[in-house]
């Protein structure tokens, strides 16, 4: 899959700090962009369902939302915290930081 961008949202918690990106994914330093393109790959990340809910939300958890965006199709995943793959787990601890980083820069 040819990916132009990545959208990350992450909201809820505690605080109710939203956090948001949208990553050009051809911009990003090339091993990131590397490491986020396996990432993508080995958990198949296209055919997982748009709505990932675990038994049990959590109050004040943090909700995830991943958009890829190709350059023929969207792929979005929502995700509680409660409901994380664990080989999703270092996909968004990268774009979080990512989100952060860009956040940083407007100000």
């Amino acid at each position: 899959m040819y990916i132009e961008r990545i959208k990350f949202e992450r909201t809820g918690g505690f605080a109710g700090i939203r956090l948001t990106a949208d990553i050009d994914v051809n911009k990003l330093p090339e091993d990131e962009k590397r490491n986020i393109l396996k990432l993508l790959d080995e958990m198949d990340f296209e055919d997982l369902p748009e709505k990932l809910s675990g038994k049990m939300p959590m109050p004040d958890e943090l909700v995830y939302s991943v958009t890829v965006v190709s350059s023929k199709k969207e792929y979005k995943v929502v995700t509680g915290e409660s409901a994380i793959p664990n080989d999703m787990q270092p996909l968004l601890e990268i774009l979080e930081s990512e989100a952060k980083r860009q956040m940083r820069a407007k100000k």
